[in-house]
């Protein structure tokens, strides 16, 4: 979720009660689904956020064991693309923020979480090529650190990649295919085994306005999918990610167009999907963008 200011503890909370009610509401269905536990240590469950970067926003529910992440991209433009080929460019910062063991109760009541459990910070630049009015190339390089509270968990992070992203309308509204190439790898600084993967997306949702256009706020509901190819996946499950090669997810989310706004900052989109990954297969609620 793109934002260029510093997010306030009180955004966070308004954030969490929404997540609350939706998170109540897909609790009994999640509690139903066919997933095979995954056994970790306490040393490698904080290593399961390694790619929290990659894997992005939301509160997974795996094994019966809730993982929360919340993902933050701060970007700043530098130069914007132009009609005779010029890329543009801007700097990115991703941020991550891991909290382990954070149940939905609490989300009821707005009870945060007593200390962050990781933390990942990765600068970097990414560039823009116009190709067309609808149609943008975004090659991209980032590098920083992944911290835990666990010892020996915290680790250099990097990644490269290139994502295309064209826009198109159907059935009245508007749509949006991404693909995506990307390369990530860690790098320990204790006796936990490096890791790396290389992942080929497909993603495509379309957003579709159910509300009438007098409305300020209309209710928008977007259905989107996302196939993911591994080509080479991370060996141990508790790099959470599945070594399945192929993943598929699919879901819905919900929000306000135009969004809603709290203090100049636009609220996270929500959403409901279901990713069939193996043993890390499971229901889970999306903060942000689904892909």
């Amino acid at each position: 979720m793109p934002c260029r200011i510093r997010p306030h503890h009180r955004l966070l909370r308004a954030a969490l009660a929404s997540v609350a009610l939706i998170a109540a509401l897909v609790a009994p269905v999640t509690a139903d689904a066919q997933t095979t536990p995954v056994t970790q240590s306490t040393d490698t469950a904080f290593t399961s956020y390694a790619f929290a970067s990659e894997i992005g926003s939301g509160i997974y529910e795996i094994g019966g064991r809730t993982i929360q992440v919340y993902r933050l991209t701060f970007r700043h433009n530098l130069r914007e693309p132009d009609l005779n080929g010029r890329p543009g460019f801007s700097l990115i910062l991703p941020v991550t923020v891991g909290f382990f063991d954070f149940k939905t109760a609490d989300l009821v009541h707005l009870q945060l979480p007593n200390s962050i459990g990781a933390l990942s910070v990765e600068p970097g630049i990414e560039f823009d090529y116009f190709l067309s009015p609808n149609w943008h190339v975004y090659p991209y390089i980032k590098a920083g650190g992944s911290f835990a509270s666990a010892s020996g968990a915290s680790a250099i992070i990097y990644g490269t990649g290139v994502h295309s992203d064209y826009s198109f309308i159907a059935w009245h509204g508007e749509g949006l295919s991404k693909t995506e190439l990307t390369y990530a790898g860690v790098h320990y600084s204790g006796d936990l085994p490096h890791d790396s993967f290389t992942r080929l997306r497909q993603g495509a949702e379309l957003r579709e306005r159910i509300g009438p256009e007098r409305w300020r706020h209309a209710p928008e509901l977007s259905p989107y999918a996302v196939i993911d190819i591994y080509l080479n996946a991370p060996s141990d499950p508790a790099s959470g990610i599945s070594p399945r090669t192929l993943q598929f997810e699919t879901g819905l989310m919900f929000e306000a167009n135009p969004q809603w706004k709290l203090w100049g900052m636009s609220l996270p989109r929500l959403g409901i999907g279901y990713r069939a990954a193996g043993k890390l297969s499971g229901w889970r609620v999306v903060l942000g963008d689904p892909f």
